[in-house]
């Protein structure tokens, strides 16, 4: 289970019913994505993907969230249970063991640029005694408190992480990889006997942009692109020019999106996670 943080409301609000759905926002700079679920029957009831004009910056994200806001009447619906994931470079994962509350910023420092006004939040990963720490982005965190009030959120590697590992055979021997991807970007986590071995995100802009970096990745964990399996989830299609590409330099590439669910693996993971 994934325990990450909470915003609480504090006054009761007033237009919130309490009916029994569930609504789960993803948050890129590059676009949001949102699904609505029943909490009796799970089942999926509404799904949209909302891909920005062009990619913004996290000041940039409350001008297209209301923008969204304003002409969805999906997103403006009461519910009775909300959580918001965000998906962002900001973020590392640290041994539970040696984990401490006092030095977020100190996890982060080394491998992301951080302002010193920043808000850091984390998830604990309890299963594979990992914590997540990240950079959530405030702003938006103070716009969905306006809407719903009370409402949970999470780093998309933290599910993604969680996801992958939780359904990883202990009998795997060998490394394997999973590329989720984004609109613009894509997480990449290198995993082996449910023991994480790697969790990194990269932008990208065209295919070799997306080929050199995963390369590069494999090439630096000594993974040979001739026997080590790579799938992929997300936003991708054996029709893409990412697969194709993938395809060329490696040998086993497969594409993992379930059948049953349009819905990208970083999204599906809220739903059967939280």
């Amino acid at each position: 289970m994934v325990t990450g943080q909470r915003v609480t409301e504090l006054m009761t609000n007033s237009h919130k019913e309490n009916i029994n759905k569930k609504l789960s926002i993803q948050v890129r700079l590059d676009g949001l994505s949102f699904f609505t679920q029943n909490l009796d029957t799970l089942v999926i009831e509404h799904y949209e993907n909302r891909p920005f004009a062009t990619r913004v910056d996290p000041l940039g994200l409350t001008q297209e969230l209301e923008a969204l806001y304003a002409e969805s009447a999906i997103l403006k619906a009461a519910y009775q249970k909300v959580t918001v994931v965000y998906v962002n470079s900001l973020f590392t994962f640290v041994p539970k063991a040696v984990f401490n509350e006092d030095f977020l910023a100190d996890y982060l420092k080394f491998n992301t640029k951080i302002l010193a006004t920043d808000y850091i939040a984390y998830d604990i990963l309890e299963e594979q005694d990992i914590v997540c720490v990240y950079v959530p982005y405030t702003n938006c965190n103070n716009l969905f408190f306006e809407y719903y009030g009370s409402f949970d959120y999470h780093h998309s590697m933290s599910l993604l992480v969680q996801k992958t590992l939780s359904s990883n055979s202990k009998r795997d021997e060998h490394p394997k990889v999973l590329i989720n991807v984004q609109e613009s970007s894509f997480e990449i986590i290198v995993h082996q006997n449910k023991e994480l071995l790697l969790a990194n995100s990269f932008e990208f802009t065209t295919k070799e942009d997306f080929i050199y970096y995963l390369l590069f990745t494999m090439e630096q964990l000594a993974l040979d692109p001739e026997t080590v399996p790579v799938a992929l989830a997300g936003n991708i299609s054996k029709e893409s020019p990412l697969f194709e590409m993938a395809y060329t330099y490696i040998r086993d590439v497969s594409i993992t999106q379930k059948e049953y669910t349009p819905i990208a693996i970083a999204d599906y993971t809220s739903t059967t996670l939280l």
